[in-house]
C-alpha cells in the first residue's frame, strides 16, 4: 500500500492517507524473459546520531519561513525533526523488502540489494556500526553519549529549551510552545525521546547486499574533510548553539561548498551546552569504512569491499551479480565539497573494467552524472561529467547506472536515445526525506535480444497511523509523516514544492524501460 499527503489543516499539517499502488507505465514487460539482474535499490539511509555535538543544526534556522535569509540559503539540511528516527526507517524498509522475494514484473528471484551511499549522516564510526547492524540483522542501540537521557537540540529540559526546534514531549513549565507545534501543527508524542533510543534486534536483509561510498559516509555533513580540530570536537562535550560573534552567516555559508574545500566555523565565543562525550562519535577513516564492512557478518563478505580496499583506501570495486558485471564507483571528492567526481586512477580502472566485462555492465555510484562536477583538487586532476559521459557511451555493453544523492526518484537517458547509444540512469529517493521509499529493479532480456528494465517503488512497513510510536515500525510511520511536513519544504509563493520534486513524476517511479538489441 502506498501513501499520499492529505489536505493541510489551518497550520499546514498534512496527515498521510493510504493510496493504491501505482500501475506501471511505459512499455509492456515481456511475458517470457531471461533474468540479467533483479536487485533492490536503497539509497541515502542517513543513519544519524542526532545527539552528536558536531552537528551545526543552528544553521538550519536561517532557512526557516520566518528567516530574512530564506531565499538566499534555500534548504540547508543540517537539522530534521525526525533525524533521530533514521534507524527505525531502515528497519521498516528491510521488513518490506524482505517480502519482495521475486521481481514483481518478471517473477524472477531477487539476486541482491545495493545501497547507493550516504548510509550515514555525519561519517561517524557509531553511525557506520548502526547501519551495518541494521542491514545485517544485529542488535542496534541508536543512542550515544549517556544512555540516561536525550541530549540533542530537542532536549526538553527547561535549561536548554529552544522554540526553534520540535520538542515532541511538549512544553516545559514556564516556557512558550515551540514553533513546530504552534505554527506548523507538529504533534506531541509522549516518550518519543526515550523510545527512539531503545535497543532492538534488527531484521536484516534476506539477500546479499552491496555497499557504495557516499559523501556523507566520508565528509562531515557530507561536505567537510575531517581534520584534527573536528575530530576533537566530535568526541568532546560541547554542543554549540549558534555562530561565534566573529563569524557572519555569509562567511559560514561560503565555507560549506558544493565544490571543495569546506570547513566548520571556529567555535571561538559561541555559546554551548555541555553534553556527554563519546569516543564512538569519531570520524571514520577511508580505509576503515571498508574494514568495518569486512568485519560485519552479512553476505557477501565485505559487502563488495575487499581487504585491498581497506589497505589502499579506495572505495570502488567490481563484482559479478546475476548475469551482469556490477561496477561500483566511489564518486566522493575526499578533498571536500558535497558534489562528486573521480580521480584519474579510478577513471582508468573504470574503463578497463568495462572493456574486460564478458557481458552487460551495470554501474552504481552515490552521485548521478549530473552532479559529477566537483573538480576541486589541490593535487592531480578530477574527472567530471563530460569526460565520464564521453567514455561511457562508447560501450554498448553499459546499460544501466544506479545512483542516489539528490533524494529523489528520477529516470534519465544518458547519450542519444534515438540512435540507441547510451544507458539509463535511475536515481532512487532517500530514507530520510519524503517519500522515504526504495525500489526494485528488474533487468531482463527477451527472446529477440531486447533489454527491458522494470522499476517498482517500495514503501517501508510503517503505516499511516503514528499515534503510538513505540516499536521500530511505528516510529518509522511517525518519521514518514514528519518528513512529509518539513516546514522549510512546504509550498509557498515563489518556492518550489520540494517534496513533489523528490517524489518525481509517474515516469520516475513505476515504469518499464527498454534498450533495443545491440
Amino acid at each position: 500500500m502506498a501513501f499520499k499527503r492529505g489536505k493541510p489543516n489551518e497550520k499546514g499539517w498534512r496527515n498521510l492517507e493510504e493510496a493504491p499502488d501505482e500501475v506501471h507505465i511505459g512499455l509492456t514487460f515481456p511475458p517470457h524473459s531471461t533474468p540479467l539482474l533483479v536487485m533492490h535499490h536503497l539509497s541515502d539511509l542517513h543513519v544519524c546520531d542526532a545527539q552528536s555535538p558536531i552537528r551545526p543544526e543552528f544553521l538550519d534556522r536561517w532557512a526557516d519561513p520566518d528567516s530574512p535569509y530564506r531565499e538566499q540559503v534555500g534548504v540547508i539540511g543540517t537539522y530534521r525533526a525526525h533525524s533521530m528516527l533514521s534507524a527505525h526507517v531502515v528497519e521498516a524498509m528491510v521488513q518490506s523488502l524482505n517480502k519482495v522475494n521475486r521481481g514483481p514484473l518478471s517473477g524472477h528471484s531477487v539476486h541482491a540489494a545495493i545501497v547507493t551511499g550516504d548510509t550515514t549522516d555525519n561519517a561517524q564510526v557509531n553511525e557506520v556500526n548502526w547501519y551495518l547492524a541494521l542491514l545485517d540483522g544485529q542488535s542496534v542501540r541508536p543512542d550515544s553519549g549517556t544512555f540516561d537521557r536525550y541530549e540533542g537540540v530537542m532536549d526538553d529540559g527547561a535549561d536548554h529549551y529552544d522554540v526553534k526546534y520540535w520538542h515532541p514531549h511538549g512544553t516545559p513549565a514556564g516556557k512558550e510552545d515551540d514553533q513546530a507545534r504552534a505554527r506548523y501543527g507538529f504533534p506531541v508524542v509522549a516518550g518519543l525521546l526515550d523510545s527512539c533510543r531503545a535497543p532492538f534486534n534488527a531484521t536484516g536483509l534476506n539477500v546479499p547486499w552491496y555497499a557504495v561510498h557516499g559523501n556523507h559516509d566520508a565528509l562531515l555533513q557530507g561536505t567537510v574533510t575531517p581534520n584534527a580540530g573536528t575530530q576533537a570536537a566530535m568526541i568532546a562535550d560541547k554542543r554549540y548553539e549558534t555562530l561565534p560573534s566573529t563569524m557572519t552567516l555569509e562567511q559560514t555559508l561560503a565555507a560549506f561548498n558544493e565544490i571543495g574545500p569546506a570547513d566548520y566555523p571556529p567555535s571561538s565565543d559561541a555559546p554551548y551546552v555541555t553534553v556527554t562525550a563519546d569516543l564512538e562519535r569519531r570520524a571514520v577513516e577511508r580505509g576503515e569504512f571498508a574494514a568495518l564492512h569486512l568485519q560485519s557478518p552479512g553476505l557477501p563478505k565485505g559487502h563488495g569491499f575487499t581487504d585491498q580496499n581497506a589497505r589502499d583506501k579506495n572505495m570502488y570495486y567490481a563484482t559479478e551479480v546475476g548475469s551482469v558485471r556490477l561496477i561500483v564507483i566511489d564518486s566522493v571528492n575526499h578533498f571536500g565539497g558535497w558534489q562528486g567526481s573521480l580521480d584519474e586512477e579510478q577513471f582508468q580502472w573504470l574503463e578497463a573494467q568495462i572493456i574486460s566485462a564478458d557481458g552487460y555492465v551495470v554501474l552504481a555510484s552515490h552521485h548521478p552524472l549530473t552532479k559529477m562536477f566537483n573538480d576541486y583538487a589541490p593535487v592531480g586532476h578530477r574527472v567530471c561529467r563530460e569526460e565520464i559521459e564521453v567514455m561511457l557511451v562508447k560501450y554498448p555493453k553499459v546499460i544501466l547506472w544506479l545512483a542516489g544523492h539528490e533524494h529523489r526518484h528520477h529516470v534519465e537517458w544518458i547519450g542519444d536515445l534515438e540512435s540507441n547509444t547510451g544507458l539509463w540512469q535511475v536515481e532512487t529517493a532517500s530514507h530520510v526525506d519524503w517519500p522515504q521509499q526504495s525500489r526494485t529493479v528488474e533487468v531482463v532480456r527477451d527472446d529477440k535480444g531486447d533489454i527491458y528494465i522494470g522499476l517498482t517503488v517500495v514503501d517501508h512497513a510503517g503505516g499511516a497511523d503514528y499515534s503510538e510510536a513505540k516499536t521500530p515500525v511505528e516510529i518509522a510511520a511517525l518519521s514518514r509523516v514528519l518528513s512529509a511536513n518539513a516546514w522549510q519544504k512546504r509550498p509557498a509563493p515563489g518556492l518550489e514544492d520540494v517534496d513533489a520534486w523528490a517524489q518525481g513524476g509517474p515516469e520516475d517511479r513505476n515504469i518499464v524501460l527498454q534498450i533495443p538489441k545491440r
